[in-house]
């Protein structure tokens, strides 16, 4: 099965189209297609009605579970006994999700220092992704990218380039780099030939570090209009981001944000930006105690 049309869509956020790339070959139960099946699912809120049929059942079954208890036992035990690229993945992601950020590293590390094969860039992109969720870590992503990227020579299927280029634009993203660049024009193309939620706040962050109001205020716009507004699973996944953004937005413009500081804490209770509003209000209020 050629995995370009689903690694396409699955990478800018078109989950149910991914989907329906895989159901033309239903019957391709290799651990790549169900990698993106599992995953896709999980993306819209339904991974539980995922049935595996290939040699990742297990890990599969005890990932979901692990989600739901927060016990990654029986995942760890599964993943030891089927080893592959894809089972690793599972079990940095469930890590991740319950903050274990620097195991969850290691796991892609891990998974990268041996033989390379099918799933190694999902792996690497992965290792990326979670190190840049704590920016003393954004080091440690961008090293094993690059590393990854040597023992392959750059030499990957054509497939793969969107998942190289995002992991690449996230390192940017963390450390500063080339933010009037590659960063800009990837995602600008992104937004115009595979338009969507994903694609359109990728572009709006770019846009922000530019300090290009104007443009970020269009896309706000846009995405607060009736057609993006109707994607209901878009909307809901994505909704918290685009506050996150409207916040920097609205600070940038001269803008009051304490209503949407209020509206990100309510719904999102655990998102970076509430963390530190929360992190920096306690301080406040400590000065004020002290010199009171």
């Amino acid at each position: 099965m050629d995995f370009f049309n689903v690694k396409q869509q699955y990478y800018t956020g078109n989950f149910k189209e991914a989907l329906s790339y895989l159901q033309k070959s239903a019957d391709d139960n290799s651990e790549v297609a169900e990698f993106y099946k599992a995953q896709s699912l999980r993306a819209i809120g339904q991974l539980k009605s995922f049935k595996s049929q290939s040699s990742l059942g297990p890990v599969l079954e005890t990932y979901v579970a692990g989600l739901e208890t927060r016990n990654l036992v029986d995942l760890e035990n599964a993943v030891s006994k089927h080893k592959s690229l894809f089972s690793l993945n599972f079990l940095a992601s469930a890590l991740a999700a319950q903050g274990e950020f620097e195991s969850a590293i290691q796991t892609c590390n891990e998974g990268l220092t041996g033989e390379l094969g099918p799933g190694a860039t999902e792996l690497a992109l992965l290792a990326v992704q979670i190190s840049v969720l704590d920016p003393r870590k954004a080091s440690k992503g961008a090293q094993i990218l690059q590393n990854y990227l040597a023992a392959t020579e750059d030499t990957y299927a054509n497939e793969d380039e969107i998942i190289i280029n995002l992991a690449e634009s996230y390192v940017n993203f963390a450390l500063g780099r080339e933010v009037s660049g590659s960063n800009f024009y990837f995602f600008e193309e992104l937004s115009q030939t595979l338009p969507s939620w994903k694609t359109q706040l990728a572009l709006l962050s770019s846009h922000l570090q530019q300090s290009n109001l104007p443009e970020a205020q269009a896309i706000v716009d846009l995405l607060e209009s009736e057609f993006y507004q109707t994607q209901a699973e878009s909307a809901k996944l994505y909704t918290t981001e685009l506050i996150a953004n409207k916040i920097t937005l609205a600070a940038m413009q001269g803008e009051h944000v304490d209503e949407l500081r209020e509206k990100l804490l309510e719904i999102s209770p655990n998102h970076p930006l509430s963390q530190d509003y929360r992190a920096n209000d306690a301080k406040f209020d400590e000065i004020v105690a002290k010199y009171a």
